[in-house]
């Protein structure tokens, strides 16, 4: 089954599958990432986890495409999706996590996101994107405004202070427009 859905120059996203499950595991369990991810680590046993992951792909929901992150060797590295899909309004929130530390500040997760960003717009119906970050991270900050999210203003949720972002996709046309003409160009075309 090729379940590849798009791919850059170092990394593929892929439709997430069951056996992904362990990497999605250890990762949910990680007190840091979930840090980074606003919410707690996991405590529950592997099977219960597995469970509840199978569950997932047993019942999907028509609002969420979930993907995992491979590098272009095959390994697993990470997770994204879309969510809260909302094809009326015209809308979907985005959220990322490049769980494996070693692919951390060297341009996998911005290149998954654009990623990301060009899978959701095929969607017809979708004209923005929008996603919340907290606003102590600065890295996700910076990440997510190199693939065009504009910030728009703080948000308290559950305690928390996120920053709400959104990209629209005519200003996503125009960015992927800008960065094919600057690769032409350092291609020598």
């Amino acid at each position: 089954m090729n379940d590849l859905v798009a791919q850059g120059e170092k990394v593929r996203l892929r439709w997430k599958r069951v056996d992904d499950a362990a990497d999605d595991y250890e990762w949910r369990t990680d007190d840091e990432l979930a840090r980074l991810d606003a919410t707690i680590a996991l405590r529950l046993p592997f099977q219960e986890y597995l469970h509840i992951h199978e569950d997932e792909f047993r019942y999907p929901s028509p609002s969420v495409r979930r993907y995992a992150i491979q590098t272009l060797d095959g390994l697993h590295i990470g997770n994204c999706m879309s969510y809260d899909i909302d094809v009326m309004a015209g809308e979907a929130e985005v959220g990322i996590m490049v769980g494996n530390r070693e692919y951390w500040g060297k341009g996998y997760g911005s290149e998954a996101m654009s990623l990301l960003i060009e899978e959701c717009f095929r969607i017809p119906a979708l004209n923005r994107l929008y996603l919340h970050t907290l606003e102590w991270n600065a890295r996700a900050r910076k990440g997510f405004s190199k693939c065009g999210f504009r910030e728009l203003k703080p948000v308290q949720r559950s305690g928390k202070s996120f920053i709400f972002m959104e990209l629209l996709r005519s200003e996503w046309e125009a960015i992927r427009t800008e960065w094919i003409a600057a690769k032409d160009t350092a291609d020598g075309r």
